[in-house]
């Protein structure tokens, strides 16, 4: 009996290492990329992304006294689509730097004439990549940004969030899809006006 609960630990303690691993690295073809890794590594390594990101974020410290200071960054979320028989990898960076490596869906192979996706299908938080991949382009796409701002330890911070609305126009019989998209991630599904031709 001891013997099968050691076989058995021994077991979980690896399954243990496999995740955590693999919350901290991907393998591509050219190599290891890990936390910390270089924007440029990256691609070097994993090739062009098929899908980026970008906002904007800056922490003022210390507001509203002589020291004052702003910092700005500029944040990115690559998307990698290894094809159907692979998931998707999300790769996050934050000053050129990696900070998180992150398994989305399952990848999928873009065909040309594809059909509408089924919406009821879609999550909140599936990436514009994922959708786009799945819905194709929308009819109509809106862009806009809003700051939002939040106390942090010794001054706030500001993040610049870019605001995507994805309208899929579905014809005279059905009612039109909006999608909005936060920072490239879906945050709300709406039903529309009804479509037209």
């Amino acid at each position: 009996m001891f013997r099968y609960r050691r076989l058995f630990s021994l077991y979980l303690f690896c399954m243990v290492i496999g995740v955590s691993q693999e919350a901290y690295a991907l393998r591509c073809n050219g190599g290891l990329i890990t936390v910390g890794d270089a924007k440029l590594t990256v691609e070097k390594k994993c090739g062009e992304p098929t899908w980026v990101d970008r906002w904007g974020e800056q922490i003022v410290a210390l507001p509203d006294t002589d020291f004052e200071r702003s910092i700005s960054r500029i944040n990115e979320r690559w998307i990698y689509n290894f094809g159907p028989t692979r998931f998707l990898r999300i790769i996050s960076f934050r000053d050129g730097k990696v900070t998180h490596i992150d398994t989305g869906s399952r990848g999928f192979t873009v065909v040309p004439g594809m059909q509408r996706c089924d919406f009821s299908s879609l999550s909140l938080g599936d990436t514009s990549a994922e959708i786009r991949a799945l819905c194709g382009a929308p009819d109509q796409q809106e862009q806009r940004f809003e700051t939002l701002s939040r106390p942090i330890e010794g001054g706030r911070q500001q993040v610049s969030v870019s605001v995507d609305e994805w309208t899929y126009n579905l014809g005279p019989t059905r009612f039109m899809r909006v999608l909005t998209f936060r920072n490239g991630m879906l945050t709300n599904i709406e039903t529309g006006d009804r479509g037209f031709n």
